[in-house]
């Protein structure tokens, strides 16, 4: 969500500005336009280091089906919360970076996300909230009895990791907090990491930002007794167990570039035509390995801030030595005719093809363009 990145509805409403997920704005939209220019110029001394050279087509591999995760930052970490309960059994756990409630945005579009659930920063500095969370569990109850999602029971004793950074200002650490509730009363296993000095984006040591600093591209790195913390670790330990050591060196897996369209994306999605995944040297000869499904946030496409959010999530070098296929899905900015998306969120208030009232379910638009990549990659049915 991010104060770029929650980027949401009428241009009107959204000219508020809008940050790395959800749409929140300090002031304006010229605040948004500023952060878009910077991360632009970042853009331009950087290398990316997945092969773009060809677009390859996304392969199967051998994944464990008790080893398949998904997560994600501010909007795309509201699409990883819809992604987990949606298809609870194909997920087995989840990692949750300034998110929120499942259906925070409920029926209400955007300008009800931004004002209820974030991406809307007000005067004081705090991100606007307004709780959903009863709303949210009478619906996830209630299509978890229509067979529109998995059965919500399958939550129980699955690892859930949750991030929230005191000072964010895009997502309201109480936001959060209604997420923490929800996990523990479908009976979940959460680790709630929300004690640092952060602000809005994803932890990891090979963040760009200070913890406290809030801009593109909403990549932080923390400190914890003095030493750099490593959020990545912390939720991989509670998915895996005890992990090989971080490779720290060149990495002996590929990251490559993949073709989206296959899946049905498009600009009607706001969906880019590729994506990225990583995959391990031991996954590619045919070993078992496990799967994360990773989403970044608003302003964090690969158009606006190159590989940076593949590259600095710190995922890869766990990653490579602790066998896990990487899946990043891209989005791209679209306008109107299509959806309104500006800040290139993913959908998390029912933006597709500008509204679609089931993005939250398993026939959500875009959520079933997700699914079908990961169905690819893991062989699932």
């Amino acid at each position: 969500m991010m104060t770029m990145a929650l980027g949401l509805a009428s241009a009107a409403v959204l000219a508020i500005g809008l940050a790395g997920c959800g749409g929140s704005g300090d002031s304006a939209g010229t605040e948004a336009g500023a952060l878009a220019a910077s991360a632009k110029a970042l853009v331009a001394t950087s290398s990316p280091t997945a092969d773009t050279s060809k677009i390859e087509k996304l392969q199967r591999y051998q994944i464990d089906p008790t080893k398949v995760f998904v997560a994600g930052i501010s909007s795309g970490g509201f699409a990883a919360v819809q992604m987990h309960v949606a298809h609870s059994s194909t997920f087995k756990g989840a990692a949750v970076y300034a998110g929120g409630v499942y259906w925070c945005a409920a029926a209400g579009g955007a300008a009800t996300a931004l004002a209820n659930c974030g991406g809307l920063t007000l005067p004081s500095n705090q991100a606007s909230y307004n709780s959903t969370l009863a709303a949210s569990e009478t619906y996830l109850d209630a299509q978890s009895s229509l067979g529109t999602i998995d059965p919500a029971t399958n939550l129980r004793g699955q690892p859930v990791y949750l991030w929230s950074g005191t000072q964010d200002q895009v997502v309201n650490p109480l936001e959060m907090a209604d997420l923490n509730s929800e996990y523990q009363r479908y009976g979940a296993n959460v680790h709630f990491d929300n004690s640092y000095p952060a602000e809005h984006g994803w932890e990891s040591p090979d963040g760009e930002l200070a913890c406290g600093t809030l801009g593109s591209p909403y990549m932080v790195r923390c400190s914890a007794n003095g030493a750099v913390y490593d959020s990545v670790q912390t939720w991989l330990t509670m998915f895996l167990g005890p992990l090989k050591p971080r490779n720290n060196g060149k990495l002996s897996g590929t990251l490559s570039a993949f073709d989206q369209t296959e899946f049905g994306a498009s600009p009607n999605l706001s969906m880019s035509s590729t994506g990225s995944v990583f995959v391990p040297k031991a996954c590619a000869q045919g070993n078992k390995c496990g799967f994360v499904l990773a989403l970044h946030g608003c302003l964090q496409e690969a158009s606006l801030i190159g590989n940076r959010w593949v590259t600095e999530a710190g995922i890869n070098e766990w990653a490579d030595t602790n066998k896990l296929v990487v899946l990043y899905p891209d989005t791209i900015a679209s306008s109107a005719p299509g959806p309104t998306n500006p800040n290139a969120c993913f959908d998390w208030w029912g933006y597709s093809n500008q509204y679609d009232p089931n993005y939250a379910l398993k026939s959500g638009l875009q959520m079933s363009v997700l699914y079908a990549m990961v169905q690819r990659v893991t062989g699932r049915p």
